[in-house]
């Protein structure tokens, strides 16, 4: 009994103590002098040292609100215009019960029940007679305990509770404390003897620790499991790739999520009528920006028109400033590419990756989300080829663990030639894709003085993603609907080389 005694946290102690007394939750409080939360805490130490029995209960009360309580004294705006309507039909701007904030629920209501219909823009009773049942909840004597209502009220009381501010619930919490047999032996018990917590400098120097007393711990009693924050899945796929773009020489840029449609279209030399500037797939903001300086816009200008001095007839239109000031939340990383190219510092031979958010106007499903991290990158330097960039795609893949790789051709409108990587999934059996590339056009790069072949190539992070976490959704690994579970017990994606 001893040893149960010199186990007991100080706040046990000052508990067990106020039990001799009572057992009555709010009185265990005053008589402890302790907050409610450190007597629950002691109480359920002393539970699980089976000393006492603990058994919370919750009871549900119903209320009125501010608008049950107008309603309570006017009536429910339905029954108001129902009175209204039996002296002859209204058009809802001559209804004089209701206001035009109630008029709503009001007509919805009566409609719902079949009381009502719109008859040459007036409304109109149908026949039969409204039911009071919501009326006659709201005069009873408030607060209800939610388990009292019958079936009928609980019925009437959830279609209140739809409506705003007319009814609210609060919860009361109450304790059924009992002290066992074991708990009353050590009630018996000096509860005020002093248990040191642990080894002070002051005890070990005076050599007090000798004939002191101290507390003892139980390190196999149950514990609450504590989540600790950890980083987030899509973070360490980013982390990932990043670690393994500068293992392969590359240099990280940036660039901002709010564009123009200079920087974001034009400047890549994709043309001012292309499907993709519409708004169904762009979200375009109230702005305009500003265009670049340094004779880069005019240089833009030409390529699109005629070409430039790129042996390229361009598109032959005239090209609009007032189309490329539009500003936008970006759609591709690619922009940030052409910023770079406009900023005149980079030089070849250069390498450079980015990860970034990017923003397009997609419906929602399993592989599709309006906003998702875009992973791109460029290669400049003499004599590259279409076989280098394969070569380049192949090599970052297979540090992911992703080493059955084919191409195929495909069409952009500022690379030529262009290329998507598939990736064989043996899960589902099919070839996906990964990735979209090419060797950027002459009339892409003339107006940033590139005469060195580039070649580049984005990815859409979440699907990859998708692949290394084994999901079956974007949605499972980044936004609101991820299983908490899974983001807390989920195994970061590894290098395979």
């Amino acid at each position: 009994m001893a040893d149960i005694l010199a186990s007991l946290h100080p706040l046990e102690r000052k508990v067990l103590a106020a039990l001799r007394v009572t057992t009555d939750f709010l009185e265990l409080q005053k008589g402890s002098n302790l907050s409610e939360v450190e007597v629950m805490r002691a109480l359920q130490w002393l539970a699980a040292k089976g000393l006492v029995t603990l058994d919370k209960k919750e009871k549900i009360f119903v209320n009125l609100d501010k608008n049950g309580l107008i309603y309570r004294e006017k009536g429910l705006p339905e029954i108001r215009l129902f009175s209204e309507l039996k002296t002859g039909s209204r058009a809802m701007t001559e209804v004089t019960t209701v206001s035009r904030e109630e008029i709503g629920i009001s007509v919805g209501t009566l409609r719902k029940s079949g009381l009502l219909s719109m008859q040459d823009g007036k409304l109109v009773l149908s026949g039969g007679e409204y039911s009071n049942l919501g009326q006659d909840f709201l005069q009873r004597n408030f607060p209800l305990e939610l388990d009292t209502l019958n079936a009928d009220e609980k019925k009437v009381y959830s279609d209140l509770k739809k409506r705003k501010e007319l009814v609210v619930e609060s919860v009361e919490k109450s304790y059924l404390i009992e002290v066992t047999s074991e708990g009353h032996s050590v009630l018996q018990l000096n509860l005020d003897v002093e248990y040191l917590e642990g080894l002070t400098p002051e005890l070990l120097s005076s050599g007090k620790w000798k004939d002191a007393k101290f507390r003892h711990y139980d390190v196999t009693g149950n514990v609450p499991s504590v989540t600790a924050g950890r980083i987030h899945p899509l973070t360490a796929v980013i982390d990932l790739i990043r670690e393994v773009f500068i293992e392969m020489g590359f240099s990280e840029m940036k660039g901002p999520m709010v564009e123009t449609a200079f920087w974001c279209m034009d400047s890549m030399w994709i043309p001012q009528d292309h499907p993709a500037r519409e708004e169904q797939d762009t979200f375009y903001l109230p702005y305009e920006g500003e265009l670049p300086r340094g004779g880069i816009v005019e240089k833009v200008a030409r390529v699109h028109e005629d070409g430039g001095d790129t042996g390229s007839s361009g598109y032959g239109y005239k090209w609009d400033p007032a189309v490329a000031r539009q500003m936008l939340l970006r759609t591709h990383t690619t922009a940030s590419t052409f910023r770079n190219f406009g900023s005149g510092k980079v030089k070849s031979p250069a390498k450079y990756f980015y990860v970034g958010r990017v923003f397009r106007n997609e419906a929602i499903d399993a592989t599709h989300l309006p906003e998702f991290h875009q992973v791109e990158g460029f290669v400049m330097d003499d004599g590259l080829t279409l076989a280098d960039l394969m070569g380049f795609i192949k090599a970052f893949y297979a540090k992911l663990g992703f080493d059955k790789i084919r191409f195929k051709p495909t069409y952009n409108p500022y690379t030529e030639p262009s290329l998507e990587a598939h990736y064989f999934d043996e899960k589902s059996g099919k070839w996906l894709e990964l990735i979209n590339s090419g060797m950027f056009r002459p009339e892409s790069l003339a107006p940033y003085g590139i005469d060195k072949p580039v070649i580049a190539w984005g990815l859409g992070l979440e699907r990859l993603a998708m692949l290394m976490y084994k999901q079956g959704r974007l949605r499972d690994i980044f936004g609101a609907t991820c299983d908490l579970d899974w983001l807390r017990n989920y195994e970061p994606p590894r290098r395979k080389d």
